[in-house]
């Protein structure tokens, strides 16, 4: 069978069919963008609220219908983000925890000697600790929740024994002062400020109070000759 030819008699070849254009990716992506944006703000908004019930009621008065209408979402819209109490609270806990570790990270990148350092991280801590949400929260659930992991503390032993033996190294320490001994003792001073704080003022005085257990703590473990320093340490912010 002859094929057909142009003017110049060579023959055409019909081009071949294509098939309907999809959309283009960014349209779709585009498309896609406002439920995406709906679905962060609405996690957000039940973390949240869930917090605030949490760190007023703790894990064992809080139920998660009392987290939905406190967040104004239906309850399937929450379990579609958080399908049960446990992943509620686990989200709370791993979202209290980046935030502290944020403010750790951001503490520790200041250049300044080490126990300037572990002074400010206090009080960069209690600062967290008074007016973050999300964070009382997740402090308390790691408390009371017993499926709960407790690396966070872990974590700040292991910063604070980090600084105690970089203070050592610049000689502003006692001889006989233990950083791993000191990082815990550390720690539990810490909580134990933030939760008498808590009960007795409602962490109103918590600067005060952290303040205060640097005066008291200060003279034991900075060096004879360094006493002098201790003023500016105490200071630290």
């Amino acid at each position: 069978m002859d094929m057909p030819r142009d003017s110049v008699g060579a023959p055409t070849v019909e081009p071949a069919a294509t098939p309907a254009a999809a959309n283009p990716p960014s349209e779709t992506s585009a498309a896609g963008r406002p439920a995406q944006q709906r679905a962060i703000r609405t996690r957000q908004q039940i973390l949240l609220a869930a917090a605030r019930l949490f760190a007023d009621n703790g894990v064992h008065g809080t139920a998660l219908a009392e987290a939905a209408a406190s967040a104004e979402v239906t309850k399937g819209a929450l379990t579609f983000h958080f399908p049960t109490k446990d992943a509620l609270v686990q989200a709370l806990i791993s979202e209290q925890e980046q935030r502290t570790r944020a403010a750790i990270g951001a503490v520790l990148h200041t250049d300044v000697p080490a126990l300037e350092q572990l002074v400010a991280l206090t009080h960069a801590l209690g600062r967290l600790f008074t007016e973050d949400l999300i964070v009382q929260a997740g402090l308390r659930l790691t408390g009371e929740y017993e499926r709960a992991d407790r690396e966070a503390y872990r974590s700040w032993i292991t910063v604070f024994e980090g600084l105690f033996r970089r203070a050592s190294d610049e000689e502003e320490l006692s001889a006989r002062l233990d950083p791993d001994a000191h990082a815990r003792f550390l720690v539990s001073s810490v909580a134990g400020v933030y939760l008498l704080s808590m009960v007795l003022a409602g962490r109103a005085d918590l600067e005060a109070r952290l303040d205060q257990m640097w005066e008291l703590l200060l003279p034991s473990i900075v060096r004879a000759d360094r006493h002098d320093r201790i003023p500016a340490i105490r200071s630290a912010r």
